[in-house]
């Protein structure tokens, strides 16, 4: 029996529900898998990675792979603050990753498809450096 498309279950729930209660942040399968495990949901690890290429799929999430990382990283997509263009900083200290929303870099893409015919990837945009907190310790 084949299920349809749309069909949706606990566990596939349990990830979702999970990944929006931490919407701003960046999470990678494993620590999804012992953060549910850790609450009791029954789920395995590969559960945790079909569910999570059936919610990108679908939309609902993001995958990220961040230079260098060994495994990919997901983003709740928030239909209510869904915007198509968005970069990322990545503190080279600290290795967190953060959303930026700037118009100042949407001028630079526009700018090399313009003028340089190459349509960028916006959405794989990241820039590399020390975050707030790192440059205060140092």
């Amino acid at each position: 029996m084949h299920r349809p498309a749309n069909y949706h279950t606990k566990q596939g729930e349990a990830v979702l529900e999970y990944l929006a209660s931490v919407k701003d942040m960046f999470v990678t399968a494993p620590q999804i898998a012992d953060y549910l495990q850790h609450e009791r949901v029954s789920i395995s690890r590969p559960t945790v990675y079909r569910q999570l290429e059936k919610l990108v799929r679908d939309g609902k999430v993001r995958k990220y792979l961040f230079g260098g990382a060994p495994v990919s990283s997901f983003q709740y997509v928030d239909p209510e603050e869904y915007r198509q263009d968005f970069y990322h900083l990545k503190c080279e200290t600290c290795e967190g990753v953060f959303t930026l929303e700037c118009h100042e870099v949407d001028h630079v893409s526009r700018h090399i498809n313009e003028t340089h015919s190459f349509q960028v990837n916006d959405s794989r945009i990241i820039f590399y450096g020390k975050c707030k907190v790192c440059q205060q310790e140092s």
